[in-house]
């Protein structure tokens, strides 16, 4: 599991870096693809990052064409960022490896493997995600080297 994990990061990590990006950014501008009317603060809980952080990362993905943040109409105070879709082509193309590699894999197993392998990944993500709300409501944290 960890080794999987460590060449996931690593592959995103080489993408991020292809598209001129870093990885949180790579991270933040999957979610303003993946979640429809996604606000900062949302972006923010999603990523665990600070409001500041979020901010420095929309400024930079928005500087460099990749997302747009869009007023509501309704209340002009309320944000929300979206993917501008014009860098779509290129992150498709750098994914496609990987996409058909997974799917090769996949073409191996039954449908009732599949649902098993499914079935385990949820239950994974929801409890990485529980522990993830866990670690962070403990607080606290150890001082930064610099």
């Amino acid at each position: 599991m960890r080794g999987a994990s460590t060449y996931r990061l690593l592959m995103h990590q080489v993408i991020a870096d292809r598209l001129g990006l870093i990885m949180t950014d790579l991270k933040c501008l999957d979610a303003a693809r993946d979640e429809p009317r996604l606000t900062p603060s949302r972006l923010a809980e999603i990523t665990g990052l600070s409001t500041s952080a979020t901010t420095a990362a929309l400024d930079r993905l928005e500087r460099r064409g990749f997302v747009r943040r869009i007023r509501d109409e309704h209340d002009r105070r309320r944000v929300f960022v979206e993917s501008t879709g014009q860098h779509e082509a290129e992150t498709a193309r750098l994914f496609s490896p990987l996409v058909a590699a997974t799917t090769a894999i996949l073409d191996n197993y039954t449908d009732e493997q599949l649902a098993f392998i499914t079935d385990f990944l949820e239950q994974l993500n929801a409890a990485n995600a529980q522990l993830i709300r866990q670690q962070k409501a403990e607080g606290g944290s150890m001082p930064r080297g610099r």
